[in-house]
């Protein structure tokens, strides 16, 4: 999924915290993509192309591992479970929210999958969809994630009690 749309089926979801923690669960949407954009920023600036950042500067293992922990389920989870444990609400919601990412993106992932088991297992499930290759059906994907983000953030910004909740989702929209 792009990113956006993890934080608007994030705050759809977790609809017990959504109003308290707002802030915390698109954080933690966005927060697993936020090494990926690292990564095109500091290949770009470097004077990488796309096309040598997205074919092979992708897959070189230290930014993979970059990228599975912050998909990884069994990180994630342990984490979460912490927050819940030290009693952190905010940083709970954050977690729970990055383990929502890594769940969306395991079943819409090819070739880019992440190994979400790392740092256990170097497993990846290759899906037979993807949220943006179109050799993988990823027009559909696409299509359906649209409106997922607009007909969820619609309902989000109409049944929102709290200013800063319905802020968010219009900037997120």
């Amino acid at each position: 999924m792009n990113t956006p749309a993890h934080a608007i089926a994030n705050l759809l979801i977790m609809r017990g915290t959504r109003e308290k923690h707002a802030l915390a669960i698109t954080a933690g949407a966005f927060a697993p993509d936020l090494p990926m954009v690292i990564f095109w920023a500091w290949g770009r600036a470097q004077g990488a192309s796309e096309r040598a950042l997205w074919r092979d500067g992708y897959f070189d293992p230290a930014w993979q591992a970059v990228f599975d922990a912050v998909h990884s389920f069994p990180l994630l989870g342990l984490a979460w479970l912490a927050a819940r444990y030290a009693g952190r609400p905010t940083a709970a919601a954050f977690l729970a929210s990055m383990f929502l990412h890594a769940c969306f993106d395991f079943p819409l992932h090819h070739d880019d999958a992440h190994h979400h088991f790392f740092p256990f297992s170097d497993w990846r499930f290759l899906s037979p969809v993807s949220y943006w290759d179109p050799a993988w059906h990823g027009q559909i994907v696409a299509s359906l994630e649209l409106v997922l983000v607009a007909a969820g953030g619609a309902w989000l910004l109409r049944t929102a009690q709290a200013r800063r909740l319905k802020t968010l989702v219009a900037g997120v929209m």
